[in-house]
């Protein structure tokens, strides 16, 4: 009998959604708590139908920015393993963290955590300078690693954090990619991401290659762990579906067909 396929799967605006970006009916499920204990996230039928889905078919390893933390109040029972802040943390199917890997990751940090430190410090002048109450920035850590920088506007109404990427001076540009996503924004340093968590993680769970692996996600974030996989999706109206049809309108617009000769 073949094992069943192996799937990474991105979770926020994946398989759920704040309260904030769809308005919760009697027909929703609760996803998430917040730190309170109060609900925060919700399954919409749809999403209930794949999560069950996916739960009862394949092994599901959810590939999030959430900490681990964060990951613990999502409920939804997942049993084997989890890449976690970016990538930043591997979990294993008795959800420890996956000790090599964090070895890993910490030799490369120790040459980077001033790097870290400068970010915190452009971002926590740029929310003084703008006098901008409603932005919070602080840095992730886990595990007693650095993991990346983080700056979050509680208003989404007038979003700034595009005047903040402005702000970042280029060396530090040269250690860490941007990633922003609504009112989130995250300066994360090239050797964490999604994408090496998921290769590491097949690698050792997966060596001779033998499972499918299929994959999901909804950011452009995504677009490199998803490369990983055999096959992969997004949902509907996601960032990434945005940016793939607009780019396939203008790829048509700009040769007069779609494809390349």
């Amino acid at each position: 009998m073949n094992p069943k396929p192996l799937v990474f799967v991105d979770l926020d605006d994946t398989l759920f959604q704040t309260h904030r970006k769809q308005q919760p009916t009697p027909l929703h499920k609760i996803a998430t708590t917040d730190v309170s204990g109060q609900p925060l996230s919700y399954k919409n039928p749809k999403q209930q139908v794949f999560v069950n889905w996916l739960l009862e078919t394949t092994e599901i390893i959810p590939v999030t920015a959430r900490s681990v933390e964060g990951f613990k109040r999502v409920q939804i029972p997942f049993h084997h393993g989890a890449i976690c802040s970016h990538g930043g943390t591997i979990l294993n199917k008795d959800n420890q963290v996956d000790t090599e890997w964090l070895d890993l990751k910490i030799q490369i940090n120790q040459s980077l955590k001033l790097v870290l430190h400068e970010v915190e410090s452009v971002l926590h002048d740029f929310v003084k300078e703008a006098d901008l109450s409603s932005l919070r920035t602080w840095t992730l850590a886990e595990n007693d690693l650095e993991i990346y920088a983080v700056a979050k506007q509680n208003d989404p109404t007038t979003l700034v954090l595009d005047q903040l990427v402005q702000q970042i001076p280029k060396h530090i540009l040269e250690h860490c990619y941007i990633h922003i996503n609504g009112n989130n924004l995250a300066i994360i340093p090239n050797h964490i991401s999604k994408q090496k968590a998921v290769e590491f993680f097949i690698e050792k769970y997966d060596p001779n290659h033998e499972r499918v692996v299929l994959g999901w996600g909804d950011s452009l974030s995504d677009a490199g762990f998803l490369s990983c996989c055999d096959w992969f999706g997004m949902p509907k109206n996601s960032q990434l579906d945005k940016f793939l049809n607009l780019n396939l309108t203008q790829d048509h617009d700009t040769k007069g067909y779609l494809g390349h000769v």
